[in-house]
């Protein structure tokens, strides 16, 4: 094992955006060892010693005293808020708007995807390599993952063009994609993030049973039935996940046109493409005056410039 050097060459690094530092302390228990913590928080130890090592600084691998506190790098945890981007996540936590990519990717979603006010994502610790010598990617991935494979990953990641390595003395921000924290593990988030957690929870609750009975009225033509039983939702639009958002914004914005209520209507048909800019209408389902709102929010009808 290579613990020995660890510390002449990485350290845990600190992004000046973070809210939270990416570690938490620990305090030592009789019989606790590094290998046994790893274990605890990480699942796999053999490959994440090398991560508390570097984090407390030790050169290396070394017996634990109990009481003593020590550092643990975690994944963090931030709560969506309303007008959250990946982009603007990623520049926030990451350091660069152009990691929203691996921020998408490390909570399994799509680089474009907006998602709902109060879900949670995860965010991957960083480590600081300085290279000792002239090293490849590929060198540096198999240091820390004992695999070739996050060579790309950290090449991309640091923005370093069509490079294949560093030089002696310079420094590469190395992600640990492949590292989840047990979820028992997290610190518990605060009071406004549990609150939008809570409201995620309940309005999609609450908008999948009102649901059926919104389209039974629809079949019907009851379109004051819509509004009320979709009203409730008209101004938490941003809390509801995909496919919900869709069906419900597009479904009540049509009953508030057909009771009269166009401001209404462009307020909700608003709300819609604030999380999906791309959605169109097509002149061949919807009435003119379903358009006029969703034009009235700077919607896009299809087959028009």
């Amino acid at each position: 094992m290579k613990l020995a050097i660890i510390a002449a060459v990485v350290s845990v690094a600190t992004i000046a955006h973070a809210e939270e530092p990416d570690y938490i302390t620990y305090k030592v228990r009789p019989g606790d060892t590094i290998d046994l913590i790893a274990a605890e928080y990480y699942g796999d130890h053999a490959r994440t010693v090398v991560f508390i090592v570097d984090a407390n600084k030790w050169k290396t691998y070394r017996k634990l005293n109990p009481g003593e506190r020590i550092r643990i790098p975690v994944t963090r945890e931030i709560t969506i808020a309303k007008g959250d981007t990946l982009d603007a996540l990623a520049k926030q936590h990451l350091g660069d708007a152009s990691r929203a990519t691996y921020l998408a990717q490390y909570n399994n979603l799509q680089p474009t995807d907006l998602p709902a006010a109060g879900v949670v994502l995860d965010l991957p610790f960083h480590i600081t390599h300085t290279a000792l010598s002239s090293e490849t990617f590929a060198q540096i991935s198999n240091f820390y993952f004992e695999n070739a494979k996050q060579a790309e990953v950290i090449r991309l990641y640091n923005n370093l063009g069509d490079k294949t390595g560093i030089e002696k003395g310079d420094t590469v921000v190395v992600p640990v994609m492949s590292v989840h924290v047990r979820p028992e593990r997290l610190p518990a988030p605060d009071a406004d993030a549990l609150a939008r957690r809570q409201n995620h929870r309940a309005t999609n609750d609450g908008a999948a049973a009102a649901l059926p009975a919104a389209r039974m009225a629809a079949m019907q033509g009851n379109y004051g039935e819509i509004a009320k039983e979709l009203g409730p939702f008209a101004t938490k639009l941003e809390f509801l996940d995909q496919p919900l958002l869709d069906h419900i914004g597009i479904l009540l914005g049509k009953a508030l046109v057909a009771t009269g209520d166009m401001a209404g209507a462009k307020t909700v048909f608003a709300q819609v493409l604030a999380r999906e800019p791309q959605r169109t209408l097509s002149e061949y389902y919807e009435s003119p005056k379903v358009l006029d709102a969703w034009r009235g929010a700077s919607g896009h009808v299809a087959g028009e410039p």
